[in-house]
């Protein structure tokens, strides 16, 4: 799979260090007549034939890689320049990106479907299940849970403030927090739980000194550590599962 490898890192630098705003301004305006479409498209050309003859292939194979990699990245750069520049384009853009770039490994390297289902086999642990469980409730479970606890607040709050921030900032801030927190206690480094309270004090403190509302002060604080116990068990007991299974 040395070709994959190689093929991924052409990608990430064509796509996000060989092509300047520019471009993707022009793309996103001139849609096919774009001058920085195929630019961009020569780039990835380029990269991927070096990384294919990098990988030890013949001139040939190197040749048919780099032209499927770089027409396939032509047309799917092409749709995305019609559609809105949101965060989903991005994933699914990237996405079909790096699926190209797989398919094209496996062939080109021969890797037999025995050989991939014993690797995804390998994945596939208790552990890594576990892994990936607590992840997903510290996230949505984890959310709901704390919303459904501070409902009777949040609307009572919702009523008096004048600004509401940014609209679901509220909880993608939780799934973070969480999130780095299972993975410091996955990796045993709590001092890294004590820098993510601390960084979250001192950049709420401006704003529980100038709000004179006991009430906003005593919800900030119990949904911040409703949220960090949530994290720390999840992450305590998927460790202990992890021992004992």
């Amino acid at each position: 799979m040395d070709l994959f490898a190689f093929l991924l890192l052409a990608h990430f630098i064509g796509d996000f260090y060989l092509q300047p705003k520019a471009w993707v301004d022009c793309r996103n305006t001139n849609h096919v007549s774009s001058k920085g479409l195929y630019k961009h498209t020569v780039i990835h050309l380029a990269l991927s034939i070096l990384a294919a003859i990098v990988s030890d292939v013949s001139i040939f194979t190197a040749l048919l890689v780099g032209l499927i990699i770089a027409t396939t990245h032509f047309l799917t750069d092409l749709c995305k320049s019609h559609l809105p520049a949101t965060l989903t384009t991005f994933l699914i853009d990237q996405l079909i990106h790096i699926l190209v770039i797989l398919c094209v490994g496996l062939v080109i390297s021969d890797v037999t479907f025995e050989q991939l289902s014993r690797t995804f086999g390998d994945l596939l642990t208790t552990s890594n299940v576990i892994f990936a469980t607590a992840y997903l409730l510290v996230c949505k479970p984890a959310s709901v849970l704390i919303s459904l606890a501070l409902n009777k607040h949040t609307q009572h709050l919702a009523e008096e403030a004048g600004d509401k921030g940014l609209e679901a900032a509220g909880a993608w801030i939780g799934y973070l927090e969480r999130c780095l927190t299972i993975s410091f206690i996955f990796m045993g480094q709590f001092a890294g739980i004590a820098f993510l309270v601390a960084a979250k004090t001192i950049f709420r403190f401006g704003d529980l000194t100038k709000n004179t509302d006991m009430k906003l002060t005593e919800y900030m604080m119990l949904g911040t550590l409703l949220s960090y116990a949530i994290a720390i068990f999840v992450g305590w007991n998927a460790i202990h599962l992890m021992r004992v299974l």
